[in-house]
Parts: C-alpha cells; sequence; structure tokens
C-alpha cells in the first residue's frame, strides 16, 4: 500500500480524506501548520501527524519524506488564500519531487473556470500549478459541500433568518464521497495527469435546500432570498457550480441532515 501524506488534513476535506485512507489500510502521514491533540474532532485515529507550513516552508521535507502519493485539501481564506494556492504549492511540490514523491492529487473545485471571484481565481492558478509540477498530477473537481451550502444559509442568523441566495442552485455532495473520490485517485497508480469532476446526486434551487434545512432543525426562522453580488454571485447564477452528467449516488442533503441531527 502506497504511503500518503494528506496536506491540510485538519480541515473539513482533509479529516475527512485521512479518515478514509486509514480505514483502506493505508499508511498516512497528515501534515498541518498545528498537530490536533488526540482527543480533538480533528484528530484520526492511525494517522501520524507532522508539523508543516506550505507558505514558510518549514517542515516540509519531514512531511513527504518516504511518501509515494500526496493529497492536497489545503484551504485558505481571503488574501492568505492565494498565498497558500500558489507559493504554498509550489514549495510543496518542489520539495515533494526532490524527495522522490511521484505523484499528487489536488482537491478542487467544480466549475472555476472564467469566474471572477478571486477565491476562484487562486483555486484555478493553483490547479495550473500542479499541472507543471513534476509530479503525475489528478485534480478532483468537487461540487458544493453539505456544509458549505449549510453555511451559506446560516450567514443569516445573526438577523434571525436563513438566507437564500436567488436564482441559485446546488449539486451540493458529502464530503466523505469526496474523500473517497480523491483517496481512489491516489491509488491510481498510472503516471498520467487527469482531472475527474464530481457532484452530488440531485440539484435544488437554493431555496429548496433552505426549506429542508429549516424543517430538519424545526427552526421557525424565515428564509430570506438575497441576490449574491459579486463573482461568486455570478458564476452561481450561470450554473457554472453545477455538474449533472458527473453526479455521483451518494449522500444527499435530506440524509446528510438527518445523520446530523
Amino acid at each position: 500500500m502506497p504511503r500518503v501524506l494528506v496536506v491540510g488534513g485538519t480541515g473539513l476535506a482533509g479529516r475527512a480524506v485521512t479518515a478514509a485512507a486509514v480505514e483502506r489500510g493505508h499508511e498516512v502521514v497528515v501534515a498541518a501548520r498545528r498537530a490536533p491533540d488526540d482527543d480533538a474532532p480533528a484528530y484520526v485515529d492511525g494517522a501520524q501527524y507532522v508539523t508543516a507550513d506550505l507558505v514558510g516552508g518549514g517542515g516540509l521535507e519531514e512531511a513527504v519524506d518516504g511518501v509515494d502519493v500526496l493529497i492536497d485539501a489545503s484551504n485558505g481564506s481571503g488574501k492568505q488564500a492565494a498565498r497558500v494556492f500558489l507559493h504554498g504549492s509550489r514549495n510543496l511540490l518542489h520539495t515533494a519531487a526532490r524527495f522522490g514523491v511521484g505523484r499528487a492529487v489536488q482537491l478542487s473545485i467544480a466549475g472555476i473556470d472564467g469566474s471572477r471571484y478571486p477565491y476562484y481565481r487562486a483555486k484555478l492558478a493553483q490547479e495550473q500549478v500542479y499541472r507543471e509540477s513534476p509530479l503525475a498530477t489528478r485534480i478532483v473537481r468537487a461540487t458544493q459541500f453539505h456544509d458549505f451550502v449549510t453555511a451559506v444559509f446560516e450567514r443569516g442568523r445573526p438577523f434571525g433568518a436563513l438566507l437564500a441566495p436567488t436564482g441559485t442552485r446546488f449539486q451540493p455532495i458529502a464530503v466523505e464521497d469526496v474523500a473517497d473520490a480523491l483517496v481512489d485517485a491516489a491509488e491510481l497508480t498510472a503516471a498520467a495527469d487527469t482531472e475527474r469532476t464530481i457532484g452530488g446526486p440531485a440539484i435544488e434551487s437554493a431555496r429548496s435546500l433552505a426549506e429542508q434545512l429549516k424543517a430538519a432543525r424545526g427552526s421557525r426562522r424565515p428564509i430570506v432570498p438575497v441576490r449574491l453580488g459579486g463573482g461568486l454571485g455570478a458564476t452561481w447564477r450561470a450554473g457554472h457550480n453545477l455538474a449533472p452528467e458527473h453526479a455521483v449516488d451518494g449522500v444527499d442533503y435530506t440524509a446528510w441532515l438527518s445523520a446530523a441531527a
């Protein structure tokens, strides 16, 4: 079994990837800015944790030493996102190549081509960094996680409401289904650069999904329609966040809400 490095392994996606890889019997190393305590939610029993800084470069040599394939589930917010996705990825891939790591899997987002949203532009640039690296790279693009869609609605909490972007549909997917796809890609040993897109099992309006959330929680908060501005709103209203031809037979939003209750 290949030795797998999960970068950003304490975040939402990284934790799921780590758990999936450990469950399949892989030797898993997790690189994170801070190693979690063994009683923390981010900790996965059976994984080895190392402290590493993608942007600064500290700890990367220890992280990649002896690794066969890396899975990049790193994330960043605001201006930090561009630094992590560009400078951090270059540091990681340069170090990995020096230590003989042959393959990489990168988590990306469905429908980001041509978007004016800065985060999506940074993510697209990260894809290019991976394509230009010496490592055989497999990119897995996913639609929005159930957790993310829920967070969009919950932006209305300070106002006693659920916010539903108008003219918007989502194809939410369980992070565990995405993690399985990433580990599947890591287990492919052929040295070929590929790209795969995956989406949740159903496409529904933001309003419909918000109604499901409201019902599942027994909430009395009203659902307030809002027009999301900027590049992100334009991308979503155009439907670029959807991938109907790449739907997986996974956990839908209603089932996810029931399990999370």
